[in-house]
């Protein structure tokens, strides 16, 4: 039986968690460019890699784009060194965002109230929530407390029902 070193280990863990993932799933560095892929990604690539590439780049920028990348940053000790791109199929979020919106007026939610509780009915962690938000998890609770005060509510999953019955 072979064995296998660290690195050789991690790479397999990479590859076997990237094509547990049904759609094209990439790690990008934070200009763009692809470190690793599943196989869907890299039959993306082969197709056509310079319009795929493109796409993660503006996708990265926050720019409007045809496809849905779902960005999740990897983080390094400090800070992003990359990110997980997943091309997701489009979502209407018209309606959530509609949800968001009322809820924001019924709960007279601060502005800030307001872009964590989208953020949270996106299905975004504490982390994820402060990274996008630039502020720290601290804080990030600190809202979400008060949300849960003002929407009567007790849990995250509870908040999201609410935020559905309205």
């Amino acid at each position: 039986m072979r064995s296998f070193d660290r690195d050789e280990a991690a790479l397999l863990a990479l590859d076997t968690a990237l094509n547990a993932i049904d759609a094209p799933a990439f790690v990008i560095d934070l200009g763009g460019a692809v470190l690793h892929a599943n196989t869907n990604a890299w039959a993306m690539l082969d197709h056509d890699g310079h319009a795929v590439v493109r796409a993660l780049v503006r996708a990265i920028a926050g720019a409007p784009q045809d496809g849905a990348w779902e960005l999740m940053p990897l983080r390094g000790i400090h800070k992003p060194h990359g990110f997980l791109a997943i091309l997701r199929p489009r979502r209407r979020e018209a309606p959530a965002a509609e949800l968001v919106q009322t809820a924001n007026r019924r709960w007279r939610l601060t502005a800030r109230q307001a872009q964590v509780l989208e953020l949270v009915a996106r299905g975004f962690t504490n982390a994820l929530i402060a990274d996008s938000l630039g502020i720290g998890e601290g804080t990030v609770e600190f809202h979400l407390s008060a949300i849960f005060d003002k929407a009567g509510v007790e849990s995250r999953a509870m908040l999201i029902a609410r935020v559905h019955a309205l």
